[in-house]
This record gives C-alpha cells, sequence and structure tokens, in this order.
C-alpha cells in the first residue's frame, strides 16, 4: 500500500508542477490514529522556488478538488502533508498484498558471504559470551540467506600457540583418555590449569613446551593424533551445545590449519594454498612489509592510513594473529570469491582488523569495502565483568541447564495439570529460549547486563509473551476449522468497510516486514527483528481486545479478520525463524 501511496504522489505532482520525482519519501505523522502517511514537501521547494507550507497547500488542494480512490482527507501541518488513506482502498490493498509472496525477498542475490564467529578455543568450555555472537551471527547467517546470498559460516576456531603445546606437555604427564572422551573440553581445561601451575614452579617445563611444538611442527605421528584427538573431541563438544540454542556453523576451521603444518583436515573444505609464510614473502615482494635485520617482519603504514605499525612474523619465525587473518582473508577469496566477509570478532579488536584490512586491499586480494568488522560489545554479571584467567564466568551448558530448570519452577507455577514430557518439553524451550531472545532483542552495540530476572521475565517484550500471542491466535484459527486464502473474501459484500484504529495500525506493520530486514542486513542488526515482532504482538493483542473475530456477524469482516491473523501467525513465524527460535504451538 505504501508504495502505491507513492505512486500516487510522484502522479499528483507530475500533474499539478509537470516534474518528474523519485518515489517520495513518505513519513509516520505524528498522531498516528489521524493519519497514516505524511510528506514533507522540502524536496520540492528548491526546484519549484516555494516555501514547503505552500506546497503542502496546493497539493491538498489538488487532492480535495479531484477526489481520489486513495485518500479519504488530507490536512497540512507547516511543510507537511498528512494523509489518511479511505479504508476501503486499505482493504483492497491489503488483499492484493496477501495474495501475493509476501514473505519472500523478490530481488535476490547470488553472491557469497563469508561470517567468521563463535571464536571458541580447544581448550577452553563455552560460556555466557557464546550467547553473543553465535546466536547474533546464526541470525545474519539466515538473513543473508533469505535475501539470497550464500553464505559459509566459518566457526574460526582457536588451536594454535603455547597454550596448545602445553596442553601437550600437560596430558603427556597426566593422561586420561576416558575423561578426554567424556568431557574433553573440561578435561583439557584441567590439564591446562595443572601445568600452568606446575610451569610457576619448574622452569624446565619450557623447554618441553618449546620441543613438543617443534615435533608437532615436523609432523610427529603421536602428537599429531593428540592433536586430532584434542581438536575433534572439541569440536563435536562445541557443537553439541551451539545445537541447543539452534547454532550450526558450516566448518570449524582452526588457526593451524593456515600454518599449513602437517595437520590433517577433519572435515572438507578446500585445500590451503598459502601459508602464513608465502603470505609474509609477498607482502615483503610487493613492499608492503619490511624484513628487519632481526629476521622479524612488520608493516609500517603511510601517514594518511593513520594507523599504527604492526609485526607480522616474529624474530624466530613464528607468526601471530594478523598473519593468520591475513592467510585467512586470501584463502577465502580465493576459493569463495565473497561479495562480503564480515568478522563478528568483540570491539577491542577494532585496531586489529583496521590493520588486517588495509594490508589485503594494498595487496590486491579483496576490496577493503567488501570486508566489514561488525563488532559486538560485551556481556557482563550483574556484579562485574567476567574473566575466563580467574574463571570468574558462567559455563555455556550450566546456564542452558539453569534455564531450563527455572522454566520448570515458573511453569509449575502457573499449571498444575501438566504432564511429566509436556513439562520436560515446555521447560526446554521455553528456558532456553526466553534467554536466547532476551538476548537477541539487544542492539550489539552496547554491553549487556545478564540478569536472571530481565532474560526470565514472561512479560512485554519477552519470548514467552509474543509465544504466548503466537498460541493465543492459533487457537482462534483451530476454531475456524480451515485457513483462509484473499480470494475467499468479496469486499462488495461487505456490509462496513470502515477499520478500527487498531485493525489499522495491526496491518499497516505488514508492510514494514521489508523494510526492517533490509536495515537489519544492511545494519547487521538482529535485534530490528526481535523488536518487530514484538510490537507486531503488541499490535495484535491490541486488535485482539477491541474487536471480535469468531463473533462477528458480517461474514466478509469476519473473513477478512481471521486473514488478519493468519498473517500475523506467519510473520511471527518467519521472524523467529530467522531468529533461531522455536515456536510452539501450545504452552
Amino acid at each position: 500500500m505504501k508504495q502505491q501511496i507513492q505512486n500516487r504522489l510522484q502522479k499528483i505532482i507530475k500533474n499539478l508542477y509537470n516534474i518528474e520525482i523519485e518515489l517520495p519519501t513518505l513519513d509516520t505523522p505524528p498522531k498516528k490514529d489521524m493519519w497514516d502517511f505524511a510528506f514533507g514537501c522540502f524536496i520540492l521547494a528548491k526546484e519549484l522556488r516555494k516555501w514547503p507550507p505552500q506546497i503542502a497547500s496546493e497539493i491538498a488542494a489538488y487532492i480535495k478538488d479531484n477526489a481520489t480512490e486513495e485518500f479519504e482527507s488530507v490536512s497540512v501541518a507547516g511543510p507537511y502533508l498528512n494523509l489518511k488513506v479511505n479504508t476501503k482502498f486499505f482493504i483492497e490493498s491489503f488483499l492484493e498484498f496477501a495474495s501475493s509472496d509476501y514473505l519472500e525477498i523478490s530481488e535476490k542475490k547470488s553472491w557469497n558471504v563469508v561470517v567468521d564467529y563463535i571464536w571458541a578455543n580447544v581448550w577452553k568450555p563455552l560460556h555466557i559470551g557464546h550467547m553473543c555472537t553465535p546466536n547474533i551471527w546464526s541470525v545474519i547467517i539466515n538473513l543473508n540467506r533469505k535475501f539470497g546470498y550464500n553464505v559459509i559460516g566459518d566457526s574460526h576456531i582457536g588451536d594454535w600457540g603455547i597454550i596448545f603445546w602445553k596442553l601437550i606437555v600437560a596430558y603427556q604427564k597426566y593422561w586420561d583418555p576416558k575423561k578426554l572422551e567424556d568431557n574433553a573440553v573440561e578435561h583439557l581445561f584441567e590439564l591446562y590449569v595443572q601445568i600452568s601451575s606446575d610451569a610457576e614452579q619448574d622452569d624446565s617445563l619450557e623447554d618441553d613446551f618449546r620441543k613438543t611444538f617443534k615435533e608437532l611442527s615436523d609432523g610427529k605421528t603421536d602428537l599429531v593424533e593428540l592433536w586430532k584427538s584434542f581438536t575433534g573431541y572439541s569440536i563435536a563438544s562445541m557443537n553439541t551445545q551451539l545445537s541447543r540454542i539452534n547454532v550450526k556453523p558450516d566448518y570449524n576451521i582452526w588457526e593451524s590449519f593456515y600454518e599449513w603444518i602437517w595437520l590433517p583436515k577433519l572435515e572438507d573444505y578446500p585445500d590451503l594454498k598459502w601459508n602464513m609464510h608465502s603470505i609474509v614473502d609477498e607482502l615483503i615482494e610487493k613492499w608492503i612489509a619490511t624484513k628487519n635485520e632481526d629476521n622479524s617482519v612488520g608493516v609500517v603504514f603511510p601517514d594518511e592510513a593513520k594507523l599504527p605499525s604492526c609485526i607480522l612474523q616474529k624474530r624466530n619465525g613464528t607468526h601471530g594473529y594478523l598473519a593468520s587473518d591475513l592467510a585467512c582473508i586470501k584463502y577465502r577469496q580465493d576459493n569463495w570469491n565473497p561479495e562480503k566477509i564480515i568478522y563478528s570478532v568483540d570491539v577491542r579488536q577494532q585496531l586489529h582488523f583496521q590493520q588486517c584490512f588495509w594490508i589485503a586491499s594494498q595487496a590486491g586480494w579483496i576490496e577493503s569495502e567488501k570486508l566489514t568488522h561488525a563488532y559486538s560489545w560485551f556481556i557482563s554479571l550483574k556484579d562485574g565483568a567476567m574473566s575466563t584467567r580467574k574463571w570468574k564466568i558462567i559455563k555455556l551448558d550450566k546456564l542452558l541447564d539453569e534455564a531450563e530448570e527455572k522454566a520448570k519452577n515458573i511453569i509449575l507455577e502457573k499449571r498444575d495439570d501438566i504432564q511429566w514430557d509436556e513439562l520436560a518439553h515446555l521447560s526446554t524451550i521455553i528456558g532456553i529460549w526466553a534467554i536466547k531472545y532476551g538476548y537477541l532483542k539487544k542492539t550489539r552495540e552496547s554491553d549487556v547486563i545478564f540478569d536472571w530476572d530481565e532474560f526470565m521475565t514472561f512479560e512485554w517484550n519477552s519470548w514467552p509473551y509474543i509465544q504466548y500471542a503466537y498460541v493465543r491466535s492459533g487457537r482462534i484459527l483451530d476454531k475456524i476449522g480451515k485457513l483462509l486464502s484473499p480470494q475467499d473474501i468479496d469486499i462488495s459484500q461487505m456490509q462496513d468497510t470502515s477499520l478500527t484504529i487498531e485493525e489499522l495500525e495491526f496491518v499497516k506493520l505488514f508492510w514494514e516486514y521489508h523494510d526492517m530486514l533490509s536495515e537489519a542486513l544492511e545494519k547487521n542488526a538482529p535485534h530490528l527483528i526481535a523488536w518487530y515482532a514484538y510490537n507486531l504482538t503488541k499490535k495484535f493483542s491490541s486488535f485482539y481486545n477491541a474487536v471480535s473475530v469468531i463473533n462477528e456477524e458480517d461474514t466478509e469482516k469476519r473473513n477478512l479478520r481471521v486473514l488478519f491473523v493468519q498473517m500475523f501467525r506467519w510473520y511471527i513465524k518467519d521472524s523467529f525463524d530467522l531468529l533461531g527460535i522455536d515456536l510452539p504451538d501450545k504452552m
């Protein structure tokens, strides 16, 4: 409907002033209960050389003198033209819209997009922080796929550095294969804590760590097998936990892969052509990097880049995160030729990625505008920031278990007739989805304080609030007994084509869905989807309380309201599919 009004205004301006303009922008008027759209006449002022209020008055007079089916009334408020749409036209536009594939994106893209997210470590259990980027970016992946992009989601697992050599030495000293198989990540963390404590008392262990690094780098069979065990078990454990929150990466490519050492691939992804050593050599050849007398390699950025210098290779020939990410960019560009590579790493890594993107673009591997660091801020506890070093943290599996238990207690307070199987099922979905939604409704560009009372609420902007409305709408449709189509409604037989304010405000949100999704895609902002679902639910509740659906005597109007309810359910379902949250039909 909005575009139809825009088209009509465009024609009116053409007829009145004999000028061509692009589709005029329509705003939401302050008094939404009185007017549907507002048109600011500023864009016409320069070309017509008139004051915007005068233009608004002239257009209003033209509409009044040339009665049109679209507008019931118009008014002028300074430079703005306020428009009230005729309800018969509103209904006709709605039925035309409801006959289309209104949930589908019409212009889909076939480009590749790589999303670099999760960033788990082989030796660290997932924690409450992994409610952040995995959840946010699984939504962004779903959203990109809805727009037709082919998305490659890579968890980019951390498995290299001194920590890994410590783990191998620790396992050789305190090995327990059953613990490794039962809960690899927990056991590896125990080993790390133990060997770190031992190293503080025994300096000779540092030599063991370096020796282990050299042997693994050279492909010593038993160490490679240990690496396979540690990494394989850790990936399986990570994916088991992530599956509880509907997150599943396409690939789990670890950092050590880009070293091109003698380690086997554990999944089916393209082979590596250029490792970190060859990347550094190429950058030296292109005069982007400089090799120093001590064998280190660095980059000194030009003044206009406004970036501090950085090191790509240390004196001992080893590489850090910057060389790894550069090798990763070239690997992704070579194999997938992405239109975009998006990194979902926290805000502290801004400088790192600015340096990385500048070097990659100067090397000619990829255009800088195709690289995005869409950072997130932090999640903390009510009593302060978390720390993995001090283990002041909530582990993800414990968090999800506690969420289920809290949900179970809430359900038992509300229902005394529930069966055990249903209780277990509802506790799982309500508990986990409540905290997932509680996080996703937050903007990724602000800190989040985790508070059980807020995340487990059943009121207002919460998953249970929306789910309850979804269930209620299902009960209405159950009573009707069949799904309706726009063709089932004959507006000419409708006794009264007027609509209540609640109906108008409810249905208008259907037209806003695609614009909201486009904005969420452009800004990498999943919270917009969550808030849309919440606002649509509020409008549904107002609609439900204001009018009768089942008992409406006018058959055509009843069918129209049933169609409103059907579309509400489909919009909520589509929104929550994007959010990666299930919607059961019962609560």
